[in-house]
């Protein structure tokens, strides 16, 4: 298998609240958290007299204002923007370090709100906003620690923060990677699954220029697979589907994405596929895998394949064409191909593809 990991979060949201939109959730943390904030220095206002606490009290109501302006842009621009995420990102670290650089001493205890940034930025949207994140905090305390006469005069606690963001970026780094290999792989066979594949067709769909559409989706159903566990159980069922995940990852190409959908179906996303006499050859090979399983688990099995193929270069030019498309085109192959018994092959053809022509 040659897929690499995306690095692309799936856009749950941190606690949940916002599930299908993180960017919200996001920015209702902003408001109330920041309120909290907003209330404590007025308080303190009102005790110590300070004119640094009134900068920090300002500079904190100035970004709940902006939590609420990117409550709205979220509510009227759902769809994720890479860019307003980039943006947000270095507001929001920027906006600590402004609160820093003018509250003075009167800010250091919301330094812990930069680590706040840092887990926000990993946990919501991956390893890029991350790295944006810790790279603008880095930078921010690093001219703290150039020019502000407070951080100048206590460089090593500048010192200890700015490690601190690193070794805890690094940290969240690995963890993060952890969780989108966990997110994106099927728990039995080790394969990539639907969110993987469908992001990985999306790709491939994007490419442009002479390697544009050169390749092919095969979509696998077993044939034979519910005898195999009326038989012998879900246990050598389960052996079954990882057998097959296995012999398909030592005998498939190398750059090709391997994928299961769920149940016994599986998904080969090839590349480099040039016309449908390759992507049979491609369908030919898997049958032969699935002709070599005799024994699992030490029970004899019968096992075959039905298999749907989409060439992805029929969709050419048509402005309607992504990754579910493409898959409902390969299973209605497929569903022809089981119609005509088992260890078939059909092609998906114009009318698959655009069902509304």
């Amino acid at each position: 298998m040659g897929e690499a990991y995306s690095h692309s979060w799936p856009g749950q949201g941190l606690f949940g609240a916002f599930p299908k939109n993180p960017e919200k959730e996001q920015a209702v943390l902003r408001v109330s958290l920041g309120s909290v904030v907003v209330l404590a220095y007025l308080v303190a206002a009102c005790v110590y007299h300070s004119k640094s606490v009134r900068v920090t009290t300002a500079i904190a109501a100035c970004y709940v204002a902006y939590g609420v302006a990117t409550y709205i842009a979220a509510t009227a621009g759902p769809r994720r923007s890479p860019l307003r995420l980039t943006i947000t990102t270095i507001a929001d670290q920027a906006a600590l370090i402004a609160l820093l650089a003018l509250g003075g001493r009167a800010a250091l205890p919301l330094l812990w709100v930069i680590f706040w940034f840092l887990v926000g930025a990993g946990c919501r949207y991956g390893q890029r906003m991350l790295a944006l994140s810790c790279t603008v905090a880095l930078t921010g305390i690093a001219g703290l620690m150039h020019w502000h006469p407070w951080w100048r005069a206590n460089f090593l606690a500048g010192l200890g923060v700015a490690l601190s963001l690193a070794a805890t970026s690094l940290y969240l780094a690995v963890l993060v990677r952890r969780l989108e290999r966990q997110a994106a792989t099927d728990p039995l066979t080790g394969l990539s699954n639907r969110v993987r594949l469908e992001q990985a067709i999306g790709r491939t769909l994007a490419i442009r220029g002479p390697e544009a559409n050169r390749a092919a989706l095969l979509l696998i159903d077993l044939d034979g697979f519910k005898e195999v566990n009326d038989a012998h159980g879900h246990a050598v069922g389960d052996e079954l589907l990882r057998s097959f995940a296995a012999a398909l990852v030592s005998h498939m190409r190398r750059g090709d994405m391997l994928a299961r959908l769920g149940g016994d179906e599986f998904v080969v996303l090839a590349h480099q596929v040039h016309d449908k006499e390759r992507a049979l050859n491609i369908a030919t090979s898997i049958h032969a895998i699935l002709k070599a399983l005799h024994t699992v688990a030490g029970h004899p099995v019968a096992v075959s394949g039905s298999i749907g193929v989409c060439m992805l270069s029929q969709g050419t030019g048509a402005a309607a064409l992504n990754a579910r498309t493409l898959m409902r085109a390969a299973d209605s192959a497929m569903y022809r191909a089981k119609s005509c018994g088992s260890g078939q092959t059909m092609f998906a053809d114009a009318a698959e593809l655009h069902p509304g022509a």
